[in-house]
């Protein structure tokens, strides 16, 4: 009896969810609609531009009284180290993505696993990705303190049938603004604080390596992606390390942020 029940409250959820579409309580609805399915401790919803920063179209939390994401820090180049934005631009097809999927092979032993995804992502993602080909990419990320079982992922990939349809349609009915060029100008810093990211002292091989460490990618990785042995890896980030005086990657991981802080200060 109590399935049903559960049945009929998805299926109520989802009719009003269907009413709002266009409206600005669309995403809210959305995100209530999957919690009754499958538990979670946080959403966000964002839009991945083209050009421009990206933009916050929904954020929840299942604990009112826990402390919110620092979107700020985020939205001020934080981003560019996030898997999934990383997945957005690479241009992953439409559809469910779990954490494992889209994440480097040293991901969790990265310094931003570290130092910011467990603390406001929590343990486990997984993210509805939908591609705007004309406009950039949006995302419905569900955030857990716990990793995802597969029940829950195959679940919520049958749902992914009809949740991508229900944002495509509701894009199509708000058209975000285009960006002012003030905000695609800073969009530009952002993306420039990480490729530019240690380039007065580092060689373009060296450059490639640092941002492939903060990332998350292992030496053996490192060498897949790049095409050189795992040796060869090993002296660049040898020699980077040296060259911006630092011995680990928290050192690395803290001067990418200051230099973005930095960046952004003096454009």
């Amino acid at each position: 009896m109590s399935n049903l029940f559960g049945e009929v409250g998805l299926h109520s959820s989802l009719g009003r969810a269907l009413t709002l579409i266009g409206q600005p309580r669309f995403w809210k609805q959305l995100v209530l609609l999957l919690h009754q399915a499958t538990p979670f401790d946080n959403a966000l919803v964002m839009l991945y531009p083209h050009e421009g920063l990206p933009q916050v179209l929904e954020e929840y939390d299942a604990q009112p009284n826990s402390k919110p994401a620092p979107m700020v820090t985020y939205l001020s180049g934080m981003y560019l180290l996030d898997p999934f934005f990383q997945a957005c631009r690479e241009g992953y097809p439409s559809g469910l993505y779990r954490l494992e999927e889209v994440t480097p092979d040293h991901f969790r032993q990265s310094e931003y696993f570290l130092s910011y995804f467990h603390d406001n992502v929590l343990e486990d993602e997984v993210q509805f990705i939908l591609q705007l080909p004309e406009t950039g990419t949006l995302s419905l990320s569900l955030g857990s303190q716990r990793l995802f079982g597969n029940d829950e992922v195959g679940l919520l990939t049958t749902f992914a049938a009809w949740v991508l349809p229900l944002m495509q349609q509701h894009w199509q009915h708000t058209q975000a603004k285009p960006q002012v060029p003030a905000a695609v100008e800073m969009a530009s810093q952002v993306r420039d604080a990480l490729s530019q990211f240690g380039h007065a002292v580092l060689s373009e091989r060296e450059l490639e390596i640092a941002r492939l460490i903060l990332r998350g990618f292992s030496s053996k990785a490192m060498a897949e992606r790049l095409k050189i042995s795992p040796d060869t890896v090993k002296v660049h980030r040898r020699h980077l390390y040296a060259k911006l005086d630092i011995s680990s990657q928290p050192e690395l991981f803290s001067l990418f942020i200051q230099s973005l802080g930095h960046d952004l200060e003096n454009p």
